[in-house]
């Protein structure tokens, strides 16, 4: 089994770093210490864990716009003024670390760290991918794709024996079964995250750098 994770790792590995190579090699500044995340979520995204991508690019997501309120909310303090810096982060986490995300991307807005088109894209996230993922609301998950699954039912029994006998084997009978049941909802889930992930990590990342250009303006 060892020798097959490492053997398909190695051919993930191959087959996906180049479309990630720029992420993986771009720097942050006024969020460095998300360097570590972002990597993760790359990580995913190069073995094709698409559904681990999605749950800590939902993270990322409510992570940036925290700490995005944040740091403009002790922009210009450092180290060399301890005191000072302690008692305006701790204000900080006070205001914003409780906050929900949907709170948290409009006062993002107002604080001007995004713009409209922005909270629009990144509220849409929130509500068709981070609330459904984070509540395992299947439903939500998978709402695009078809009510019913249809397929034929077959006896593997009674086929087997009209093998053996030469017979013509009978036609199975034509059969529906709600989508949602697990085992299809799960597999549509599967799908749909492979679709989406890599755009879904783009999007959200596009928007930190673009906060951090903000951040730098704001800076004196």
């Amino acid at each position: 089994m060892k020798e097959f994770y490492k053997s398909n790792y190695t051919k993930l590995t191959e087959e996906n770093y180049a479309s990630l190579n720029e992420y993986f090699e771009d720097k942050l500044y006024h969020f460095v210490e998300l360097t570590t995340l972002r990597n993760e979520i790359l990580q995913c995204l190069l073995l094709e864990l698409n559904q681990a991508s999605i749950f800590s690019t939902n993270h990322f997501l409510e992570r940036i716009i925290k700490l995005a309120l944040i740091n403009k909310y002790t922009i210009n303090l450092d180290f060399s003024k301890p005191n000072l810096y302690n008692e305006k982060t701790l204000e900080a986490i006070e205001k914003y670390d409780h906050q929900k995300l949907s709170n948290s991307l409009k006062l993002a807005k107002e604080e001007n760290l995004i713009t409209e088109e922005e909270f629009i894209i990144l509220d849409s996230y929130r509500d068709k991918i981070r609330n459904p993922y984070s509540h395992a609301e299947i439903n939500r998950i998978i709402h695009d794709a078809p009510e019913m699954f249809t397929g034929f039912m077959f006896n593997i029994n009674e086929g087997m024996e009209s093998l053996k006998k030469g017979e013509e084997i009978k036609p199975g009978i034509k059969t529906e079964i709600t989508t949602l049941s697990p085992v299809f909802s799960q597999n549509y889930q599967e799908l749909f995250s492979k679709e989406k992930a890599f755009k879904y990590f783009k999007d959200v990342y596009l928007t930190l750098k673009r906060i951090e250009e903000r951040i730098e303006l704001l800076k004196t």
